[in-house]
C-alpha cells in the first residue's frame, strides 16, 4: 500500500502543470496516510473547494501542484509533514453544445484544447442556411453568463485565428439562420398585387 502511495505521488508530480484549474473541474485530493481526508472535490462557481480541517480554498487559476502545496501548508497545523497530491479528474460537465444551423445539432464530447471551429466541425459543420458572420458562444462564469459574438466565416473560409478561442466544458455555440430572400413568395405577392391592380382598373373603366 505504501509503495502504491509513493507511485501515486511520483506520477502526480510529473503531470503537466500548465493547465490552470477552472470552476466545474473535479479534483482528487490524496493525503498520504490520512485516508479519511482523501476525496474527490468539485471546484465551485466561485473557484473554491471545501476541504476538511481547512475550509474553503481558492483553487481556480492555479495548477494542481500549486493547490497540493497550499493544502499541505495549511495541514501543517495538524500534521508534522503532510504529503498531498492533487489530480485533475476532469470537468463535471463533459460536453459542449452546438445548436442552430449545423448538420448535427446537439452536444459534442468535450476535449481539452479544441477551439470553436473544431466543435462546429464535430457537429457536422454549418449547413447552407447558417449565418457564419454572427455566431454566438455562451459561457457560464463565476461572475455570470458571458456571450461572445464571433465571425466564424473568417475562421473557416479565410483561416483567421481571431476569435477562434479554446472552449471550456459546458460552453455552447449557437449558429443562427442567415437572411434569405424567398423569391417564390415575392413572385406570388407581386402576381396578387398585379391582379388586384388590373381588377381595379377594369372596374374603373366599367363605371
Amino acid at each position: 500500500m505504501f509503495i502504491s502511495y509513493i507511485l501515486l505521488f511520483f506520477i502526480a508530480n510529473r503531470e503537466d502543470t500548465a493547465y490552470r484549474i477552472e470552476p466545474g473541474d473535479v479534483l482528487e485530493v490524496v493525503v498520504l496516510g490520512q485516508e479519511e481526508l482523501s476525496r474527490d472535490l468539485l471546484v465551485m462557481h466561485n473557484g473554491n473547494i471545501t476541504f476538511p480541517l481547512i475550509g474553503d480554498i481558492k483553487v481556480a487559476g492555479y495548477t494542481t501542484n500549486e493547490v497540493a502545496d497550499t493544502i499541505a501548508s495549511l495541514l501543517r497545523r495538524y500534521f508534522v509533514q503532510p504529503l498531498v497530491s492533487v489530480i485533475l479528474k476532469g470537468p463535471s460537465i463533459s460536453t459542449v453544445a452546438v445548436y442552430g444551423e449545423v448538420v448535427k445539432p446537439g452536444t459534442v464530447q468535450y476535449q481539452r484544447g479544441l477551439r470553436v471551429s473544431d466543435y462546429v466541425a464535430l457537429a457536422g459543420g454549418p449547413n447552407d442556411r447558417a449565418n457564419l458572420k454572427k455566431v454566438k458562444v455562451v459561457r457560464n462564469t463565476g461572475s455570470g453568463v458571458k456571450v461572445y459574438t464571433i465571425n466564424l466565416e473568417n475562421i473557416l473560409k479565410k483561416g483567421s485565428e481571431k476569435d477562434n478561442f479554446e472552449l471550456k466544458a459546458g460552453d455552447w455555440i449557437y449558429i443562427g439562420k442567415k437572411f434569405m430572400i424567398n423569391w417564390g413568395t415575392i413572385l406570388q405577392f407581386a402576381t396578387l398585387t398585379l391582379t388586384a391592380v388590373n381588377l381595379y382598373v377594369t372596374i374603373e373603366r366599367l363605371k
